[in-house]
This record gives C-alpha cells, structure tokens and sequence, in this order.
C-alpha cells in the first residue's frame, strides 16, 4: 500500500499533465518544423552529418541535440508520423515533473511542495506551446538537463559523493546541445550555494568556464541579426520585457487566449495580489534566514535574462524553465500557508484559485488552437498530394489560403517534404495574406499573371481554392479570370530557375533543370521587367556548394544591361545565399531588362564535364 501511495505521488503530475495538454499528442508538424524535418535531404551533401549538427542555423542558433539530431533520428525512423516525435516530447515533460517534484522536496523540506508544484508548473498555460509544437523541444530537452543538473548539485552538497557532481557536469555540458540559455546555469548554481551552501561555492564556479567558452564561440560563428524580431537590444527595454514576463508568468493578463475578457483593473488587480503572495512569502523566509525563497525568485530572473533582450520577438514558450522557480515557490507558500490558521489557508486557496482559474482555461485554449493549426497544415499538404496524383507535372496555383496557412506551410516550403515542388500562389491570392516583411516578400511565392494565364491555357496549371477547409479544384473559374482580367504581354518581375514556366526569359548558358532548381556557368543571364519605381533591387537567392569555396571566398558580380551594378562574397559552404543589389536609375520603367550573373571561378564534378557555378532558385526586382 506504500509503494502504491508512493508511485502515485510521483505519478499524479504527469497523469494531470496529460490530461490537460491531451491534444498535444495528436498534434501535427507546423512552421519550423518543416524545416528540421528536411534536414536528411541534405546528408548526402559534403560535410555531410558534422554540418547539419552543428552548422549555425535560423537565427544562428546552435542545438545539436534538441533540433538537428532530434528530427534527423525521427525522420528516419518514423517519417512524417507526428505521433512519435509528440511522444518523446511529452516523455521529456513527465521526467522534468518528476524531477521539479524532487528539487522542490529538498529545497523547501517538504512533501506537499514536492507534489504541488510540478502541477503549478505544468498548469501554466505557457507551456502549451511546447506540448504542442515539435519544435519547441528544445525547451523542454533544455529543462531536462538544467533540472538534472541542479538535482545533482543538491545530491552533491547533501552527501559529498563525487558521483553526482559528475553527474552534473554531464548534464550541464549536454545541455549546450539543447538550447542556448543553458549559458546561464553556473549563475543558477552560484546563486544557490551562495545562499544555502557557501562551502562548495568554489567548486561551483569551475563551471562557468564552458559557458564562457561556449558564450565566445556562438559570438563569433553565429550570425546576429542586425534587424527584425531576432534582433538584441540592450537598453531599458528589458525592464518592460521582465514586467511583461512576470504577468504572463502569473495568468490573469492572458486569460484573452481563452476568450474570457476582465476587465483590465480586475486582471490587474489578481496579478498584484498573485505578486505579493509570492513575494510577501519570500520575504518573510529571509526573515527567518532561509534563502531559498529569494533564490526561487532568483531562477526566474535568470533563466529569462538571455531573452529580455529580444523586445520585438516576446513568446511565452520562453517562461518554460524560468516558471519553474515560481512554480515551487508557490507551492511552498501553499504548503506552509496550510500547516498555519484559517486565515492563511483561506488566503492561499483563494490565489491558487485565482491562478488555476487564469492558468488552465489559457492551456486548454491554446493547445487546442494549436492543434486544430497543425491539423489544417496536414489537410493541405494531403490536398496537394491527391491534386499531384490526380495532376501529374501540372504547376499547382492555390487561392483562399490564409494568412496561418500560407506562413505556416508554403513560405517553409512544407510540400517539398511530401514531394510536391510546383505550388504558386495564383495572382491576386496574396491579398488575403497578412504581409510579413520582416519573413519574406509575398509576391515570391505569386506566380506572374502573364506565366500564370500562359499555363493555364496551355493546361499546364490546375488552380485549387483552400478557402472551405479542403482544397476544390477552381481551374475553369480561375481560366474565366485570367482571360478577362491578366494581361500577357508584359515580362514578369521574377524568374524560378527551377520552373520550365521561365525557361523563355533565361539566357542560352543555364544548365538544365534538376528537381527544382538550376545550376548556371561561369556566368548566366536572366531577363526582366524593368522596376517600377527607383529605389528598386535585384534579388538573388540559392545555393552555395563548398567546392566553390575551396580556394576562399567566391565573388559574386552582378549587372544590368550591360552596366556593373555591384558584387558580394560568399563564404558559407553548402549554404544557401540571399543576396540584393541596387538597379540603376534608367532601368526605371524599362519593360524589359538583362541581368548577367558572373563567378569568379566554378568546379566541375567526375563524369559530368559541365563547369558549376551558383545553384538559382529565384532571381526577381522588387
């Protein structure tokens, strides 16, 4: 009956975890996702495995474990079933409640803590995002392994076995491999020993010597945005980024995700009081010389501290591990608050009410908003596979695609995954989409109206409307359209290399068609429409391999009816490339423009005699 008793305990927050987030499990791939799971396109590539592991990718970053050897090993084991890849993240989850139970039962001495606070932790509705989107692994594989780490250093400072401080070390230096705000863990020990154990505080500061080291090393191999939401502000904004956390943190402020409106002196009235429990309760711990509740609020601060910065790029999923230190600070008071009067157990229910009653309706929202997202984003991409089987060869052109849909799926080019490479939204479709410039251009992913009529009429084309849940072949309707409505004589403003539809404006030297792109010579040229207005540039994008960079960096030089317009360096093997450069004023309503793209050197490759220079997916004037 002990052992039942005891399995329960340890069982209970999982159970509760997976009641809540249910739909998680049925969850499908969304957004990035698509991105990861293409990762085996490219092992075969030179640099082969080493580059996909450790390569700086999407916004620079670095996660060997939790993104790249993650999707890789799934993929090849499970393909596009969802349902494993949800299976391990929520396996990842239980263990972190588990271990949250064990570290809040040693920091605060108590057994009700112990249990409560992986359900306060597991209630919060920013972890929705991470039981729902694959992902967000990372997030909680890092949760892992600064869970265990910290686990271990409490087992360390209680017994003095040498074990578990290696135990520590290897999940600390494995977490680098999952996300990289496990930078910040030393600071998250140091603190503790500091207040609770000053003796092993030397010891503890050996550990900042990999996260300097790894600190050093992301600085000079990752990219760092210089604009848009991924970009670093250091300045006052980070205070209002902390506020902003801390409420979310809290429930009240997000209780809209459920679609239940309070008013805004009443959310902000159950923050403040949810505000002063927590900290009314740490205090009072100081005051009788126990550290620890400063030390839990201290976890908050610190693990949010490497993305309090990021002021236009705010996401919940971000509270992940800092809502950790909260959460058992939390329990604790309720725990203490318990064994004392009424009045203090009447107060505690009263903001553990308030808290579930903000927390779960938010998680229960978002999960399910999640997954009915992720299940539209497989509708579509089944849609594309039957309207492939039912058009073999044809251009597919979408119209009724959402905003959600469209930068959910085709902008990370979701249906390469399922094979179908020809998909172009019809002219005009874009107008129903959000524009997201700090993304993408729209207008890429819009086939020109006179290519588009062209195709249609020669039954090249078949034309798919999304706008009723499903795809509905629209082809005669879309025809009518084109006839009355797009022109055909003008040039288009962009050219896919890779699509036969422009074979017609790409001059004599382009290489073939392979999948869907083209390789170019020593030097290719490409007709356009002249821009419309100054200002405009020419946009290039595709593909570096790393045999042209062998001998350093490849220059790149490009120009414009026979004027040069300007060159770049490529220095990123087996990378792709996106490169613009100014027009000159008198290509300014020009109907039809050259642009010649020049390499300073190619390669060639054993049994094919042609010289290979740039891989082209688009060049395009905007």
């Amino acid at each position: 009956m002990k052992r039942l008793g005891s399995a329960a305990y340890w069982a209970a927050p999982s159970l509760f975890c997976l009641v809540l987030y249910w739909l998680g499990l049925k969850a499908w791939f969304r957004q990035d996702d698509f991105a990861w799971l293409s990762l085996h396109n490219h092992l075969q590539e030179p640099g082969g495995l080493w580059r996909l592991l450790f390569a700086p990718q999407a916004q620079g970053t670095i996660r060997p474990l939790s993104e790249r050897a993650f999707f890789l090993l799934f993929y090849g084991l499970f393909g596009m079933d969802a349902l494993p890849y949800r299976i391990a993240v929520f396996l990842t989850q239980f263990a972190n409640l588990v271990l949250i139970s064990a570290i809040a039962r040693r920091l605060t001495g108590s057994r009700a803590a112990g249990f409560l606070a992986p359900v306060l932790w597991a209630a919060n509705g920013a972890l929705a995002t991470v039981m729902t989107w694959t992902s967000a692994y990372n997030q909680a594989l890092c949760g892992f392994f600064l869970l265990l780490s910290f686990w271990s250093l409490l087992r360390f400072v209680e017994t003095g076995r040498r074990r578990y401080n290696v135990l520590q070390w290897a999940a600390f230096l494995l977490g680098f491999g999952a996300l990289e705000i496990n930078v910040v863990y030393p600071a998250i020990a140091a603190a503790y020993v500091f207040v609770a154990a000053r003796a092993y505080l030397r010891r503890t500061l050996w550990l900042f010597v990999p996260s300097v080291a790894f600190a050093a090393i992301h600085w000079r191999f990752a990219p760092k945005p210089a604009t848009g939401p991924y970009m670093m502000h250091f300045d006052w904004s980070v205070l209002g980024s902390l506020g902003t956390y801390w409420t979310w943190a809290l429930g009240p402020t997000r209780l809209d995700y459920a679609l239940i409106r309070l008013p805004q002196w009443l959310a902000a009235a159950a923050v403040a009081a949810l505000s002063a429990g927590l900290l009314l309760f740490a205090a009072a711990q100081w005051r009788r010389k126990n550290r620890v509740g400063v030390f839990l609020l201290l976890w908050f601060a610190i693990l949010l501290a490497p993305v309090l910065p990021l002021r236009d790029h705010l996401s919940d999923y971000y509270l992940t591990t800092p809502l950790i230190g909260l959460a058992i600070l939390g329990a604790w008071a309720l725990a203490a608050a318990w064994r004392r009067g009424w009045m203090h157990r009447t107060a505690a229910l009263l903001l553990a009410a308030v808290y579930l009653s903000c927390s779960l309706p938010v998680a229960r929202a978002v999960t399910r908003w999640n997954y009915e997202f992720s299940r539209d984003m497989r509708d579509l991409l089944r849609g594309l596979v039957r309207a492939r089987q039912l058009h073999p060869g044809k251009i597919i052109l979408l119209t009724g695609l959402g905003s959600d849909l469209f930068w959910g799926t085709i902008y990370h080019k979701a249906h390469w995954l399922v094979g179908v490479t020809d998909v172009y939204l019809a002219p005009g479709a874009e107008q129903a989409i959000q524009a997201r410039p700090e993304m993408d251009e729209i207008s890429e992913y819009v086939l020109p109206a006179g290519v588009a009529k062209r195709a249609l009429d020669e039954d090249r084309a078949v034309a798919y409307s999304a706008a009723q849940g499903r795809l509905r072949n629209v082809t005669q309707g879309l025809k009518a359209i084109a006839r009355a409505r797009w022109g055909e004589s003008e040039l288009p403003w962009r050219v896919d290399a890779g699509s036969p539809l422009f074979a017609a404006q790409l001059g004599p030297s382009w290489h073939k068609i392979e999948g869907a792109y083209r390789w170019m010579p020593k030097r290719a040229t490409v007709v356009l429409h002249g821009p419309s207005s100054p200002g405009a540039k020419v946009y290039l994008s595709g593909f570096c391999a790393a045999a042209l960079l062998k001998s350093g960096p490849l220059r790149v030089t490009v120009g414009v009816d026979g004027a040069r317009v300007g060159e770049a360096e490529l220095t990123r093997p087996d990378a792709a490339f996106d490169l613009a450069f100014p027009l000159p004023a008198e290509s300014v309503g020009k109907p039809q423009i050259e642009v010649a793209i020049e390499v300073d050197r190619t390669f060639t490759v054993a049994g094919d005699g042609r010289e290979l220079g740039l891989v082209f997916g688009t060049v395009s004037v905007r």
